[in-house]
């Protein structure tokens, strides 16, 4: 049997995500509820891309290194490392709004454009969120300069064992980074 959702009920009106009561009919023919948050207005008809995750490499007189950010989030109350990330605005091209985003949060500029993602589900468990991680160069000053008033974000280059060093510690790594940066580390270089 098909799966097929009987009734969408969005319970918040908040600005940048919601909370959404689904109902819905499995493949077992089981009738099944969730409560997912989106971004979304219509969540279950919109596809589009939410966000950007920008993995810059910046090439300096040390070697090429990593972007990788700390970022303050409220749901842990605490410090994510991570990469730059952000929404993508109304219309706004997944490579315009990583340049957005990179320049906003680190004051760095996409000089090249190496690799994109496929469509990543952020938490399936808990949101419809979907990302595109965009794999740049960059280069320029590090700065918080054009950063909202509501980001609290710092930035760093990392060199290969800034990051094992990272990734043996007890700070919280964000999921989408993590497997990125364990990848520069079991290779053996940042490419």
């Amino acid at each position: 049997m098909k799966r097929k959702m009987i009734k969408v009920t969005q319970l918040t009106n908040e600005k940048w995500m919601n909370l959404f009561h689904v109902v819905y009919r499995n493949s077992k023919d089981k009738v099944c509820g969730w409560i997912f948050a989106s971004r979304k207005k219509d969540p279950l008809k919109d596809d589009k891309i939410d966000a950007v995750v920008i993995v810059a490499t910046v090439d300096t007189s040390e070697g090429r290194k990593v972007v990788v950010t700390r970022e303050y989030r409220a749901p842990i109350n605490d410090y994510e490392y991570g990469f730059p990330a952000g929404l993508i605005d109304g219309d706004e091209s997944l490579y315009t709004a990583a340049c957005r985003e990179l320049r906003e949060e680190t004051g760095l500029e996409v000089i090249k454009t190496l690799g994109m993602s496929n469509r990543i589900v952020s938490s399936a468990g808990l949101s419809d969120e979907t990302t595109r991680m965009l794999f740049v160069e960059a280069k320029g000053e590090i700065s918080n300069e054009h950063q909202e008033d509501t980001e609290e974000i710092e930035t760093f280059l990392y060199d290969f064992n800034d990051i094992r060093s990272l990734l043996v510690s007890d700070k919280k790594v964000g999921a989408k980074a993590w497997g990125v940066l364990y990848h520069y580390v079991t290779i053996g270089k940042i490419d």
